[in-house]
Formats: C-alpha cells, structure tokens, sequence
C-alpha cells in the first residue's frame, strides 16, 4: 500500500475513533444543567442544614432535577438550608423521618397512616394536581395496538401495579375485584414494580399488557405511546410528613412557605416550571381525615391477612 493510502486508512480509523470518544463522554455524562444545581450553601452559612426525605421513583439526575429547585425555594423562603436525603423505598424514608435523619419528607399516604403510630408522624401538607384539587386520578394503561377496552378485558392479562408499599399498589386489586369480580388467578400475571414511573416502563417494553400509575406518569406516558382506557376513581394526594422529632419553627415555616405560592403569579409560575411534576401545583394545610380512603384500604389489607 502505497503512503496516500496508509494517510487515508489512518484518517479514517481517527474520525471513528473520536466519534467513539464523543459517544463514550456523552454516555456516561452525569453533569447537571446549570439551571438545576443548587444555590450555594455560602449563600445561607448562618442557616441550619436540615434534610427533605425523598423516595428515589426515578433516576438520580432526574430526582435532582426534579427537586433540587424544591429545596432551593425552601432555603431561600424559610430559616433553614435545606438539602435532598434519598432513600430507596417509603418505609426507608418514613424510619428515616422517626428516627429523625430527615426533618421532613414526601410520602406515601399508606406507608405514613401504617406507620403513623410507630414512627410518631404526622401529615402537614396535601400537594395539589392541576385543577387544584389534592387528588389523582388512578388509570389503567396499555399500549396503543392493544384491544383493551374495559376492566372486564383484563382475564387472562399480565398486569404490573407500583409497589406494594404504595397506596395504589395495595388499592388496585380491591378495585379490580369490587368491579369485575377477578382476582389474582384470573390474570396471568400480577407483578408489583419498584414506582410508578417503572410500572410505564415496563408496559412499554411489552413486558407486561397492563399497568396501573397515577394521573400525571400516565400524562407522560400518553406521549410515549400508551393509552389510558380506564380511569378510576381520585385517591389522595401523597402527603409532605413531619415527625416528633421536627421542631416546630421549622413544621411553621415549610407550611408558610408551600401554601404561600401563588400559582398563577407570573413569577411563581416561571419557577414551577422546574419542579417535579407532582408538587408544582401548589399546597394545602393536610390533616388525617384527608387520607380516610387510605385508612379504609389498610383496614381491607388486614381484614385480608386475618
């Protein structure tokens, strides 16, 4: 092979191999966007660091994004400096919460009624969907070229529901059974994933025909190519908890601070924008009574288990 042709070989092999390299760096990227990353804690270095509790339903970055700016509007609105403390599961934040790691944390409402007693916690704060409300719609999806039409479509159907430890994970079956009459052996699977962001997943991997996640992971999931083909009746909000434990300026100045936001202030709408999902439209004062529908599952649960 004469020289040109070893310059072109050797040309070539560099342009794949800084493509390789381009490919590797972005795969592995974990950086964050500016617009995600914290305030500085220099900026509150006479402000106490406490710690917001929160269940890791998605990725990492996406937990980051999705909340860092949670805990940026916390430090900035109340006397504390707040920082994210993740866990892998609602009873790992919830005992995390009782023995006081965390000063306050967002919640599963069936984990904090079941643990409510044992761990001394208590509910503060209802986040509220977009119609204002502090309930979410519990729907049932598949993919688009499914033929599922109804409830009573399901014999026979591999369904996967968010995680036992979840609300709608425990309230799914009771809901099916009340209204078809099938239950567990009917399907020819029942599967509980890990959240229900992973349950989406899963039914759009065609690793299962049917799942069960709230209204605003159904919301995206419609863009990835699900359908919703049944809705279910709202079940409540999942709680912001305290425990013994949190001090009381603190309980005062977090409820100030979430039910002071105005969400259709100009402003406040711009910030928002950033929030997770479920929290980005606003709060209200909670009390035990908001969460009766939870209470009348658990009692189902252990009526079950007797």
């Amino acid at each position: 092979m004469n020289r040109s042709g070893q310059l072109y070989i050797l040309s070539i092999l560099f342009v794949v191999v800084m493509i390789m390299v381009a490919t590797y760096e972005k795969a592995i990227d974990i950086s964050i966007d500016s617009q995600f990353l914290p305030v500085s804690s220099s900026f509150f270095s006479e402000k106490p660091i406490r710690y917001f509790g929160v269940v890791s339903r998605y990725s990492p970055r996406e937990i980051y994004e999705g909340y860092q700016p949670i805990m940026d509007y916390l430090s900035q609105n109340t006397s504390f400096y707040f920082e994210l403390k993740l866990c892998d599961s609602y009873l790992g934040t919830a005992t995390q919460l009782g023995e006081g790691d965390v000063s306050v944390a967002a919640l599963g409402s069936l984990i904090y009624i079941s643990k409510k007693n044992t761990l001394a916690l208590d509910v503060i704060l209802q986040p509220l969907n977009k119609s204002g409300k502090s309930t979410n719609r519990i729907m049932f999806v598949t993919q688009n070229n499914m033929e599922l039409n109804s409830l009573e479509d399901l014999r026979g159907k591999r369904i996967v529901l968010p995680s036992k430890e979840s609300l709608t994970g425990h309230w799914a079956p009771i809901y099916i059974q009340e209204k078809t009459g099938l239950v567990q052996d009917d399907f020819e699977i029942v599967h509980y994933a890990s959240h229900h962001t992973t349950v989406a997943e899963l039914v759009l991997q065609n690793k299962f025909d049917v799942g069960v996640i709230k209204e605003p992971v159904a919301e995206m999931a419609k863009e990835k190519g699900l359908k919703v083909f049944h809705i279910a009746p709202p079940l409540p909000t999942s709680p912001i908890v305290i425990s013994s434990k949190t001090d009381l300026q603190l309980k005062d100045e977090i409820i100030a601070a979430f039910t002071s936001i105005d969400v259709n202030q100009s402003g406040m709408i711009k910030i928002l924008e950033n929030w997770d999902e479920e929290f980005s439209h606003g709060f209200q004062k909670a009390i035990d009574e908001d969460y009766n529908i939870t209470i009348s599952v658990l009692n189902a649960i252990k009526k079950a288990q007797n």
